[in-house]
């Protein structure tokens, strides 16, 4: 008996934890250092671009496209939290494996009656539980393809962080341009208005004229302020999406016409090599969103299975081992869960419908890339047509000026007439540039339904 006592104890002391707390704290100022920490020149970075075969020499001195991405993925902090999120839903795996616990139990009492009892009962035994239906598996099943939802979740939001980027770094080049080209603008004003002062002092305008200019220039001035200040706070959002501060991402420039002119190649290239049916084809098995729609289906597909097996009962199996009187008694119980009928229906029915519902999403979302296919060919035509059609606009105007230039150098025009007639020339520039980019928003569009990089390599995986 007392090896029996001795060996329950060993049991229950061999389930105790025995692994320990460790403490984590999170210090809000050594965070605040580390970020601010974080740069190009950082020497794990420059072995990360080296792992990912860039090909430029280090470290990096400017802001490229594919410099812009690469840091995007070393540095974003909402990827390595996706990333670290995955290596514990993986331990789901493992865990929907284990078997039901089992338990152990002793048994001390005493008698305190007059008849010939024992006055020391000892007793002590064990329980296990026998799954049935292959439930262990099931659960297995459910865990990996909650795993492979996390790894699509975890792609996608890879191509999310991407777009944004893209279409930030698209909207920054497309505000530089036209933040030089009003400048331009304004300094081309400034000039007539010098003229138009000394024409006023000599008597031969009025000061309606000037003062008409003058508010034209404050509002060309203006409109140039209210550029640059939504270029200084685009910038910050690029410095944020990408992960670092933006004293650091400043340490170098962004190279807007290296990255214009990959901007503009791309988007040709894509234009030519690309038809509809080519567009739905990529949409339709490239679409990371689709794919975590079938994922999702999956997993109700398999908590379904789950929710049939679990009308087979488990049993548990309890055997015990009683000592009373100099009696050794051996006993066996057997107990199982039953549930009613009813109540299976009602948690099945309500796995069906919840597989029926991500069945539909999935047969939407399908029909909605399609759909989407089809509208960016005809979005892709208007915009380069009416692109053309700017850009014959925009050559006629460089020869009407060339034509003012030499009847200003034939003493024709005078420098003011010639620059009241150039400065009109700045709404089609405007026209020109707005239609361009478009264009290249276009591709953004593209990029966004076939769910594939348009205007750079696959840089990671």
């Amino acid at each position: 008996m007392i090896k029996l006592i001795i060996l329950l104890l060993g049991f229950f002391l061999a389930s105790c934890s025995t692994i320990p707390f460790e403490e984590s704290k999170v210090e809000v100022l050594q965070l605040n250092q580390a970020i601010e920490g974080k740069d190009i020149y950082n020497k794990d970075f420059i072995d990360f671009l080296e792992i990912k075969g860039y090909e430029k020499s280090l470290p990096i001195t400017s802001w490229g496209i594919q410099e812009l991405l690469l840091a995007q993925y070393y540095f974003n902090y909402d990827i390595k939290t996706y990333k670290h999120s995955i290596n514990w839903i993986k331990d789901n795996e493992k865990i929907a494996l284990l078997k039901p616990l089992n338990s152990i139990g002793l048994e001390i009492g005493r008698g305190v009656s007059n008849e010939e009892l024992s006055k020391n009962i000892f007793g002590g035994g064990f329980s296990f539980t026998f799954e049935r239906a292959n439930k262990r598996l099931i659960r297995h099943e459910v865990a990996f393809n909650e795993t492979q939802y996390a790894l699509l979740k975890y792609e996608n939001k890879i191509w999310e962080l991407r777009t944004s980027l893209i279409e930030k770094i698209v909207n920054f080049v497309e505000r530089q341009d036209l933040i030089a080209i009003t400048r331009e603008e304004l300094k081309l004003k400034h000039s007539i208005l010098r003229m138009i002062k000394k024409r006023v002092n000599l008597g031969v305008l009025s000061q309606l004229e000037f003062d008409r200019t003058a508010i034209e220039l404050k509002k060309i001035n203006q409109s140039l302020l209210v550029l640059q200040f939504h270029q200084d706070n685009l910038k910050k959002e690029i410095a944020t999406n990408i992960g670092l501060s933006i004293e650091k991402f400043n340490l170098i420039p962004i190279n807007t016409r290296s990255v214009k002119e990959l901007f503009e190649e791309s988007s040709l290239k894509f234009l030519d090599k690309n038809t509809i049916n080519d567009i739905q084809l990529k949409a339709t098995t490239n679409s990371k969103k689709l794919r975590i729609l079938l994922a999702e289906y999956a997993i109700s597909e398999s908590k379904l299975k789950y929710e049939i097996v679990k009308q087979n009962p488990d049993f548990t199996f309890s055997p015990a081992y009683t000592y009373d009187f100099g009696n050794y008694i051996w006993s066996l119980g057997i107990d199982a869960i039953i549930s009613s009928k009813n109540r299976n229906e009602i948690f099945i029915n309500k796995a069906k419908k919840i597989r029926s519902t991500q069945g539909s999403k999935v047969i939407a979302y399908q029909l909605e890339i399609l759909n989407e296919a089809k509208a960016l060919l005809d979005g892709f035509n208007y915009s380069t047509e009416l692109n053309k059609e700017n850009k014959k606009i925009r050559n006629t105007k460089d020869k009407l000026r060339k034509q003012l230039l030499n009847r200003f150098d034939s003493g024709i025009l005078d420098r003011l007439e010639l620059e009241l007639e150039l400065i009109n020339f700045y709404e089609i520039e405007k026209d020109y540039h707005k239609s361009f980019y478009n264009v290249i928003k276009k591709c953004l569009d593209a990029e966004s339904v076939i769910q594939e990089p348009i205007f750079t390599k696959r840089l990671y995986k």
